[in-house]
């Protein structure tokens, strides 16, 4: 461990004079003499103090200097590290996998024997549990969910910004600080926070101000991924209704991708004059990174940081970040929502916003068993967005101020799901006073979609698996409070790791304990044939399922409403290219939700877990895409 800290100390320098893998219009741009002047004059510009109109002179600078490949980091960071091998992280390791495996061999094999009555009581609860988190889900995301989608796509957020008596859509949560959340028609909420710089003391204060000072960077870590797919989600930044004079996107790409130089020079000669800038990375992994998005996220949040603060003179309060996959669509008025959000947030710091993420843009050219989880998925995590009761993590797409990054390390270079461990990190940073405040505009990726049917399940799979892997985190979170247990209360890390734990151990267990711990125990044990009251366990497990049947509806209903009034508008979504009557047939997909949670749930979670348990690393394997759009073949990439 203290040599992967020493080879990160190392890597700066190492790193600043590589060049792109070949030689691009972009790079020259970047380090041509020009670029040097501009470098050195911006730097005295640094060293006198940042302007304060720093925003306007980058936006005024040519498209060259707003453009180019980056290969220096900010100097005051370094490649951060999450885990040391101690024995309590190895103990921790082993935990899912212990409990998983204690709890299916007492349902299927020996608490029959040992307790009938109480395997009866557990297997019931359980079931009930899966039912009363599944019309949890549906209920908060058809009530609650869909009409704050509605509210959120209809609003003109710049014009809310630049005119706050029409109407403030900025309203607390009922239950406890769970954000600003936006309601058309209500009075105008007070809210006095103001921006105020850590490195020159500046203030902005009043809606507007905040509002117009926002600089938002789109960081698109990727690698291998298909040029049209890469199209496609640029398109829908320069789509953004604040794109030419506030997005600046960040292609970040991995050394190992040698056509990356040439698909970053094509989309900055279409889409470059559309937006405020255009810049790229290249990560060379370091000993001790593991391979994926958070090592090339961390290497390019810290080049970005050095152009935009070191150099032009930005300050770190006023860049947004948001961190997506290659394949992500957005909504047009999103960066603007975000900064709305963001300005009004009395904590803005302390804040991760998340916004709904869904799989629809080809849920109809993916297998049927993939495409019932990504309806789950997708329905499902739009109502833990927006119940008071769920503790929602990030997800794939989520965004913070560029202060937040810097003051919490940047990302940590050797994890493989990045979303959640950087909430983790950050929430621990923050003595367990960070939160996460959803977005209510959709986002679409794809499902996962592969030349035939035996290839695309096996790349879900392999995707499950490696989201399942972040109950490696367990570790983290057990460590990092022993570590600052006189800074954190008990009782915050304690609802931390039960709501991670539920999701990485509780759920992962769920088809299994249902399915087979209702039909095994009766065989184990054949008095549970009539125990109880004559019924028999399975007849009763059955009798505490149907409840299921009355979310699966509305989570059904949620799905139709979703694809046909909130997406029907939206670039790259062939979420109604089915006609009506096949999708109304196709419904019959929902009989194959138990095959889909057994396979895509329950074998990939403990897949992980024994993993983790033996061998607590893990080969990052990107997920196949399918070039669209006439670009070219099908190449590697993805979540």
């Amino acid at each position: 461990h203290e040599r992967r800290r020493a080879s990160s100390r190392e890597q700066p320098a190492r790193l600043s004079s590589l060049e792109p893998a070949a030689p691009t219009k972009l790079a020259d741009a970047s380090c041509s003499p020009r670029a040097t002047g501009r470098q050195t004059a911006a730097a005295a510009m640094v060293d006198a103090g940042p302007a304060p109109d720093s925003s306007k002179s980058f936006a005024a600078s040519p498209l060259a200097d707003r453009s180019g490949f980056l290969d220096t980091p900010a100097s005051d960071s370094q490649s951060g590290f999450a885990y040391t091998g101690g024995p309590l992280e190895r103990l921790v390791f082993v935990a899912p996998a212990a409990i998983s495996m204690f709890l299916i061999s007492f349902v299927t094999l020996w608490g029959a024997r040992v307790s009938p009555a109480f395997t009866v009581f557990f297997i019931c609860c359980y079931v009930s549990y899966g039912w009363v988190k599944g019309i949890h889900s549906a209920v908060f995301s058809l009530f609650v969910g869909i009409p704050r989608c509605h509210a959120y796509k209809d609003a003109n957020w710049q014009e809310l910004a630049r005119n706050p008596q029409l109407q403030s859509p900025i309203l607390e949560r009922t239950f406890g600080p769970q954000g600003p959340v936006y309601k058309p028609g209500r009075a105008p909420l007070s809210v006095e926070t103001t921006i105020q710089s850590s490195v020159d003391g500046a203030v902005k204060q009043g809606l507007t101000a905040k509002f117009e000072s926002v600089v938002h960077v789109c960081v698109i870590p990727t690698y291998k991924e298909p040029l049209g797919t890469l199209r496609k989600t640029i398109s829908t930044l320069h789509a953004q209704s604040c794109a030419k004079d506030k997005l600046i996107v960040c292609l970040a790409t991995e050394s190992r991708d040698h056509e990356a130089p040439e698909k970053v020079q094509a989309l900055m000669a279409e889409y470059g004059d559309g937006l405020l800038g255009f810049f790229a990375t290249t990560h060379v992994l370091a000993p001790g990174e593991a391979v994926g998005k958070s090592s090339n996220t961390a290497w390019a949040v810290r080049c970005v940081k050095h152009t935009l603060v070191d150099v032009w003179g930005f300050l770190p309060e006023e860049i947004m970040l948001t961190v997506c996959d290659a394949d992500t669509y957005f909504d047009p008025q999103f960066m603007d929502c975000l900064a709305y959000h963001h300005v009004q947030d009395p904590t803005p710091y302390n804040t991760t916003y998340q916004a709904v993420e869904c799989f629809f843009p080809n849920i109809w050219a993916v297998p049927i068993v993939v495409r019932i989880k990504a309806v789950i998925d997708s329905v499902g995590y739009l109502g833990q967005l927006a119940s008071p009761f769920s503790h929602p993590f990030p997800f794939a797409i989520y965004s913070q101020s560029l202060r937040t990054a810097v003051e919490c390390g940047y990302w940590d270079v050797d994890i493989i799901p990045e979303d959640w461990h950087h909430f983790l990190k950050c929430w621990f940073r923050r003595d367990g006073n960070f939160r996460v405040i959803p977005v209510f505009l959709l986002m679409g990726n794809d499902a996962i979609e592969d030349e035939n049917w035996f290839a695309a399940n096996k790349a879900r799979y392999t995707q499950a698996k490696r989201h399942a892997w972040g109950a490696i985190d367990l570790a983290y979170i057990v460590c990092q409070y022993v570590d600052r247990s006189d800074r954190v209360p008990f009782r915050k890390v304690y609802k931390l790791f039960a709501h991670a734990a539920e999701h990485h151990i509780s759920w992962t267990l769920y088809w299994i304990t249902v399915m087979l711990g209702s039909l095994v125990s009766a065989w184990v044990n054949p008095e549970l044939e009539t125990f109880p009251f004559g019924i028999g366990l399975r007849k009763l497990a059955m009798l505490c399922f149907l409840p299921m049947m009355f979310a699966t509806t509305m989570f059904m209903i949620g799905d139709f409403y979703i694809r046909m009034f909130l997406l029907h508008d939206r670039r790259h979504f062939e979420a109604n290219v089915a006609p009506i009557w096949w999708q109304l047939l196709s419904q019959i997909q929902w009989l194959l939700m138990p095959l889909a949670d057994l396979f895509f749930g329950s074998m990939a979670g403990l897949d992980a877990q024994l993993h983790m348990a033996f061998q607590p690393t893990m080969k990052y394997e990107v997920s196949t895409k399918v070039a669209k759009e006439g670009v070219g073949s099908r190449l590697g990439g993805g979540r």
